[in-house]
């Protein structure tokens, strides 16, 4: 089983408009919602995937109540701690004309000491019962943002290989307890570690760093269909060539559940669990919604993935 770990859960809301005007009327055209949130939404593409996944992280309300029926009714365990306060939500306006996406996110309800505590326990247990967990999002109100380094060393004691998915000092403290893989969050600003990221040789020096600073792997995006992948002893280079994107909203999750997936199963050479995580992105980008369905999709995205190896490991 995989783990996934969503420490500020949402209701995503998406509005479908014809042409998003500012400081104007729209109509919407369409209204859904789903269960959001960054390891939420790895925990749907695993088990799109055909693994068991569970996971965790605080809901409460209604909004909390919704999000835990939903992935229950599609096969994915849930273990949440439930909170007084209420899930936020994410309103998603999606301009059909340009194929624009819009993310408006709120900041999340306010986690207590007494909160934090019964979740490491629950944590803690599940642990015992899986393969890898998955360290993804943003924080909310209340939690420390050493919360990610003490949940690294918790699976490390089991032997349970953790991927961290985090931005900012979050990030940058859970590198300090060496996870297996790091993958910087750079949604909200395409800087990490103080560093901006703007072409392939940022990328490259992005993630020699993170692994200088104790990751194993290190998995660094730049131009949206591109990422750098760096071990201690290798260097690699993947972007997909597909040219149909319809939505790249949760295509870094994708590409998350994709590696927690192959670097699972542990027959796949190192190369076909890059190939893998970046097909699995393609496929979620080539839909309208934030996932795929089936394993088979990610199959399908596989010829249109292209890696290389650095002969050297590149100089700083």
């Amino acid at each position: 089983m995989i783990a996934t770990v969503t420490l500020n859960p949402a209701l995503d809301i998406i509005l479908e408009v014809e042409e998003l005007k500012l400081d104007h009327y729209n109509k919407v055209h369409n209204v859904r919602s789903t269960a959001g949130g960054k390891g939420i939404n790895v925990s749907k593409a695993i088990k799109s995937c055909q693994w068991d996944t569970v996971t965790l992280g605080f809901v409460g309300g209604n909004r909390g109540r919704i999000v835990e029926e939903e992935l229950r009714s599609s096969g994915i365990t849930t273990n949440f701690w439930h909170i007084e306060g209420e899930t936020r939500s994410n309103i998603i306006i999606w301009d059909k004309k340009r194929n624009y996406h819009t993310l408006l996110s709120e900041t999340g309800p306010l986690i207590t000491e007494y909160d934090l505590e019964m979740f490491y326990s629950i944590y803690s247990r599940v642990m015992s019962q899986c393969k890898a967990v998955t360290l993804s999002g943003s924080l909310p109100p209340g939690v420390p943002v050493d919360v990610y380094s003490k949940l690294i060393s918790i699976a490390k004691e089991r032997e349970v290989k953790t991927i961290l998915n985090a931005a900012g000092e979050a990030f940058e403290r859970g590198l300090e307890k060496g996870p297996y893989l790091a993958k910087p969050d750079l949604r909200e600003k395409n800087q990490i570690l103080g560093k901006n990221i703007n072409n392939e040789k940022d990328a490259i020096q992005i993630a020699q760093e993170i692994t200088q600073k104790g990751a194993e792997i290190a998995v660094v995006s730049f131009e949206q269909k591109k990422d750098i992948i760096a071990t201690h002893q290798e260097l690699w280079f993947a972007e997909t060539v597909h040219h149909q994107i319809v939505n790249l909203i949760g295509a870094a999750d994708a590409l998350v559940a994709g590696l927690a997936v192959a670097l699972t199963e542990e027959e796949q050479e190192f190369s076909e669990a890059i190939k893998f995580s970046m097909a699995a992105a393609l496929a979620s980008a080539l839909r309208e919604e934030e996932e795929f369905n089936s394993r088979e999709e990610v199959e399908n995205c596989l010829p249109y993935v292209k890696i290389k190896k650095y002969q050297n490991l590149v100089k700083r």
